[in-house]
């Protein structure tokens, strides 16, 4: 296990400018690939959070779209009433376009390509349930994107960030927020209610941390 963490590692660690951002060549490719692997993280994470047909639902860092998949699969009553996808990478928001023009109906989504600092598409209060996995690393400075979502944030809303620090790289200015207390502090100081748990899938496990509103 030790040796096979060191590996991904120095993977990641070698291909960091593209993980944020997937663009071209044999290193974006290899992003990308990667990112797919987040699959299974990614359906118990939507699982996990009980979407409802009353919900705002925003995934920052949808990727090619394995929310989505899984949300097209729910009852008519788990599915959101507004389906908002934040994607800054130009192949990942084609791969989402692709996804949904291949669904068997038509879902209230949609996608925006600006970073997720600002979100002026959002109303102060709309958001019930904010999603990104393996996106925290990446928010610099972590305090200014967490005060836009305790923005759009409604009262009691939550913030949910599924992690995986044992595998990110620990030299490298892509990834910024690598340690598991201080995001938790960072989002405890932006108001929110914070709660972390280990959540165990198949082949694995990754850390929720999850920040309500107060």
């Amino acid at each position: 296990m030790f040796n096979k963490v060191k590996i991904i590692r120095w993977i990641l660690g070698n291909i960091s400018d593209q993980m944020r951002a997937p663009t071209g060549g044999v290193s974006g490719w290899l992003a990308m690939l990667i990112m797919e692997t987040n699959a299974i993280s990614t359906r118990e994470a939507i699982r996990r959070l009980e979407l409802n047909q009353n919900d705002t639902f925003v995934e920052l860092g949808a990727g090619h779209g394995e929310s989505l998949r899984k949300i097209a699969q729910m009852d008519n009553a788990s599915i959101p009433k507004r389906i908002v996808f934040v994607e800054i990478s130009n192949k990942f928001r084609h791969e989402l376009q692709k996804s949904i023009a291949e669904l068997p109906t038509k879902l209230p989504i949609e996608i925006h390509g600006e970073d997720c600092i600002k979100m002026p598409y959002l109303g102060d209060g709309t958001v019930s349930k904010l999603f990104g996995m393996n996106l925290v690393y990446f928010l610099n400075p972590l305090p200014a994107y967490l005060q836009e979502f305790k923005r759009v944030m409604k009262q009691n809303g939550t913030v949910v960030f599924g992690c995986k620090f044992g595998v990110v790289p620990q030299n490298t200015k892509e990834f910024v927020n690598i340690d598991a207390k201080y995001v938790a502090d960072a989002m405890k100081d932006a108001g929110f209610d914070v709660t972390t748990e280990k959540v165990k899938i198949d082949y694995g496990n990754y850390l929720e941390i999850k920040g309500t509103k107060r």
